[in-house]
């Protein structure tokens, strides 16, 4: 049997408050955007481009997002990257999610500088 890995790591900054549910069992889940800029290789004249990635917290780090993540602060997060499709207007439209494992709050407006870690 190979090995495989689904591993995704990101540094970027909260692009709207969380937005929180519970399941009908009762699980808290977490869904919120994160901003991560790249810029152009040298020589280029491209201008610097943002990315926009989906995350979906569950349990302890939804709680934790619901209690200190707020837009605009700087975090990092791991975890898988999930694919999906859903259909609108007819037209079906691919999406990625990440399945965060583990969340760091590296700064935030509301909370001390030091670091806060949540992991699974």
């Amino acid at each position: 049997m190979s090995r495989s890995v689904n591993k995704i790591t990101l540094i970027g900054n909260v692009g709207r408050d969380p937005d929180i549910q519970q399941t009908k069992s009762g699980t808290k889940v977490a869904h919120f955007s994160l901003a991560t800029n790249r810029r152009p290789s040298a020589g280029a004249d491209d201008e610097e481009r943002t990315d926009w990635h989906r995350l979906t917290l569950w349990n302890r780090q939804a709680q934790f997002a619901e209690d200190y993540i707020r837009t605009g602060d700087r975090i990092y997060v791991e975890g898988r990257l999930e694919y999906d499709s859903y259909e609108r207007d007819g037209v079906v439209i691919p999406s990625a999610e990440v399945i965060v494992r583990e969340v760091v709050l590296l700064s935030s407006k509301n909370a001390a500088a030091d670091p806060v870690e949540v992991a699974a």
